[in-house]
């Protein structure tokens, strides 16, 4: 996407946010009114469906009934209206302030899948869930591709009031992976899903199938999960597969046979079913169910459609000829060779089953997939929630008996905090507390694997959302941010606008405690700042040199959180102070160094030494190699290409040593960092340019560090510095300029410390070719050890 693009998705998105949040603080919530989504307003089908018919009910007509659509599919949804007889007081389209004038308003909502990311629930709103299909595919937090970005669904069914579930197989898979099991407060209803119930009619579907045509005859139905991606070469060559398929099916066919094939838009458009013999497409002036009714066998792979299926008794076939590949990408919860249905892998092993008699499903297989179905599921779930008659039968998750921690993680980029946020969660015992991990989706779209490095054990709570920032709002938050002015209403209007985006993300959980251990980040700051429970703030570095230098975040901002919060937590005694002095509440202040994960750490040093595809570099892979087993002498520095890191007078001191030493060699290595290309013309301009590397980025720097012989820290100031012990783990001696972050560890632990300066680090050079320079007594177990139990302290508070 183009950058002009962007700009007019963000302004498009957020053109409705005036709008909304006008509606959200001025509207009453109108309990006569029922706002029905279906498939976010693409279709008009399955469980709502149902539900909607249901609703014309003589009992509902003290209800207003409004449809949302996607504007394009407005005729269409029309006209199924129409055919079932359906009548509704209004729609209103998605994509129009409309429709969250009336997410404001009404006092019913219901849906299949989920409300967009900007809805908050209000006071007095009610919402019935009903989700679109019982899980065989991982989903949510489950799926290692889909975690980062599922926010908005743990979200909705978080809030809604009544989940539906059909089967407890759903229910404990759906629960594990959106967090139900110990956050959802409201009411499960052991209830068939409403779309299930024409199942119960055999007699409705055989007259469907003689009103079709096909009395007599064996009607199947091929419904497959959609393998295609957007890439156009990928979707081409699945729906050449499903051709030759489908064609391979025809051949095999007998005159008293009949297929008909349900695929999904992108490749059903491309499909002319009028070179078959035996295959039809799906009849589209039907509901799915209502053709599902009438036929005699289901053909399907990986889809939730089998478990709704198997009510009938009825055949179900498998085709599932990429089985071990879809798998293997996709994640599956069972074994599908386990189930009572064939699996086939060719069109011909598929023809040829078609004249059994197998694929039924058996009690066991109904018992635990179908618990809950019964004929009247769509009455009685209406008649329960909306007219409260008690009907169904209520469920409640257990929840837990231990505290529910929040850890907001930050983007996860590959620096310091990340380093330590890993080796603290790696250390943790999720048994003596429920850990949530948060980010904020947006700011790991780009790279999701960065999540893969949680160990098991640990929820996510993803942000699915940015801010519902209005013109005023907006203006009020640059001018508070930039000048501390909370005079004129500006405070106010600040203070009501985050509690709005608390009970956004988090209004239908409660948790124990709240962490910010990233520290950074202006909006989430103040967000976590209006948690109604324990509040803690991490602080990684002297924040008052670091908000002098970046002026991110505001001081203003982080001025009022360090006062605000419960606990603030700066990770060495020598940033303390800037803690002190910024929230001036030294009482609130407790330090925690950061972990140091030793034995990941020495691992890692054994590995090879390579390059990722994203790393930048000054020389290729081979000649830092040849450098590395040399028997030179080689100082190297990690951090990032930053001011703060010292980086420029560090390149000077070394050419000043290597102008008498040219047998030496400076390597800087920087995971991030904007400086990267200034730092380059730098070293090239200096006279020892030949015998310094950089390197920009890599994901294991830790062999490059253990083939090396002095680490020099030349940082003008840090929070408690990771580099130095990490060096120190590896076996290499270590020495920092004297500086906050640096001094208390390297103190404690008789390091070396060099005077802050450009002669300082000349100085250490010259020590360590003395022998004066050596590495650290440090038993970092037993430092773990105390640093964790402080922790778990504090988040069991």
């Amino acid at each position: 996407m183009s950058f002009t693009a962007k700009v007019k998705k963000k302004l498009k998105n957020g053109t409705w946010y005036p709008f909304y949040n006008t509606f959200y603080e001025k509207i009453p919530v109108d309990k006569k009114e029922i706002l029905i989504v279906s498939r976010s307003g693409l279709a008009l089908e399955s469980n709502i469906l149902a539900i909607l018919k249901e609703l014309s009910s003589p009992e509902y007509q003290g209800f207003r009934k409004i449809l949302a659509v996607q504007k394009d599919k407005k005729e269409q949804i029309k006209k199924k209206l129409e055919r079932y007889g359906i009548k509704i007081d209004g729609f209103v389209h998605t994509s129009m302030p409309s429709y969250y004038h009336h997410l404001a308003k009404a006092g019913w909502l219901i849906n299949d899948t989920t409300f967009p990311g900007r809805y908050i629930k209000k006071e007095g709103q009610t919402i019935l869930n009903v989700w679109h299909g019982t899980p065989l595919k991982r989903m949510a937090q489950d799926n290692e591709e889909e975690r980062y970005d599922a926010g908005n669904v743990m979200r909705n069914l978080l809030q809604s009031d009544y989940l539906v579930f059909p089967n407890l197989y759903m229910e404990e898979k759906m629960a594990g992976a959106t967090n139900l099991t110990e956050l959802y407060q409201g009411t499960i209803l052991h209830e068939g899903y409403p779309r299930n119930c024409i199942f119960f009619h055999p007699e409705k579907g055989a007259l469907l199938k003689e009103k079709l045509g096909y009395s007599g005859i064996q009607l199947s139905v091929y419904m497959p999960t959609f393998r295609g991606k957007t890439d156009a070469v990928e979707k081409d060559s699945y729906v050449a597969l499903v051709k030759d398929y489908l064609r391979r099916m025809d051949q095999q066919l007998t005159d008293q046979q009949i297929l008909l094939v349900k695929l999904h838009p992108l490749v059903q458009s491309q499909l002319d079913t009028d070179s078959y013999q035996h295959i039809r497409p799906f009849p589209t002036e039907y509901d799915t169910y209502e053709i599902l009714n009438a036929c005699d066998v289901l053909i399907t792979d990986y889809s939730s459609v089998m478990y709704d299926f198997a009510v009938t008794g009825r055949r179900i076939l498998l085709f599932a000829y990429d089985m071990e590949d879809y798998q293997g990408h996709r994640g599956m919860y069972e074994d599908i060779s386990a189930y009572p249905f064939p699996i086939l892998r060719t069109p011909e092993e598929l023809t040829a089953e078609l004249k059994k008699d197998s694929g039924h499903p058996d009690d066991d297989f109904l018992r635990k997939y179908a618990t809950f179905e019964q004929a009247n599921a769509t009455r009685d779930i209406c008649r329960h929630v909306l007219l409260e008659e008690k009907i169904c039968q209520e469920a409640a998750m257990p929840g837990t008996k231990k505290k529910r921690v929040l850890l907001y993680a930050g983007s996860l980029q590959p620096n310091g905090i990340t380093t330590a946020f890993y080796s603290l969660v790696r250390n943790l015992d999720p048994e003596k507390c429920d850990y949530y991990i948060s980010y904020r989706s947006i700011s790991l779209k780009e790279d999701p694997k960065r999540l893969q490095s949680v160990p098991e054990g640990y929820h996510f709570y993803p942000l699915a959302t940015e801010m519902n920032l209005d013109v005023i709002t907006a203006i009020a938050q640059l001018i508070y941010l930039r000048f501390g002015i909370t005079a004129f209403g500006i405070g106010k209007r600040l203070d009501k606008a985050y509690r709005r985006e608390w009970k956004k993300h988090f209004g239908c959980v409660s948790f124990d405690h709240v962490v910010h251990y990233d520290g950074y980040e202006n909006y989430m700051i103040a967000l976590l700042e209006k948690a109604p429970c324990t509040r803690t703030i991490w602080a990684h570095n002297d924040m008052e040199k670091w908000v002098a230098e970046k002026h991110n975040p505001s001081f203003y901002l982080l001025q009022k959180a360090y006062a605000s919060y419960d606990h603030v937590v700066p990770v060495g005694e020598d940033v303390r102070a800037s803690a002190d002095h910024i929230g001036g509440h030294p009482e609130k202040v407790r330090v925690i160094s950061n972990i140091m994960d030793y034995k990941r750490i020495q691992n890692l040093g054994q590995l090879p030494v390579s390059f990722d595809p994203e790393t930048e570099s000054t020389v290729p892979l081979s000649r830092l190699m040849e450098v590395l087993e040399g028997n030179d002498l080689k100082f190297i520095n990690v951090g990032r290409f930053s001011s703060e890191k010292g980086h420029e007078r560090l390149i000077r001191a070394f050419t000043r040593f290597w102008k008498e030493h040219p047998d030496t060699w400076l390597i800087i290595m920087g995971s991030r960092g904007d400086l990267y290309e200034h730092t380059c013309k730098l070293a090239e301009s200096a006279a020892s340019s030949s015998h310094i590397i950089l390197i920009k980025y890599m994901s294991n720097p830790m062999p490059v560090v253990r083939s090396c012989d002095l680490f020099l820290l030349s940082s003008f100031y840090e929070g408690q510095v990771l580099v130095v012990p990490e060096a120190d783990i590896l076996g290499v001696p270590a020495a920092a300029c004297d500086v906050n972050g640096a001094r208390a560890f390297i103190q404690k632990y008789g390091g070396t410390l060099l005077p802050n300066s450009e002669d300082g680090l000349v100085q250490g050079m010259e020590m360590f070719l003395r022998g004066e320079i050596h590495t650290m007594n440090v038993d970092y177990e037993k430092r773990n050890q105390e640093i964790l139990q402080k922790c778990e302290e504090l988040f069991q508070e």
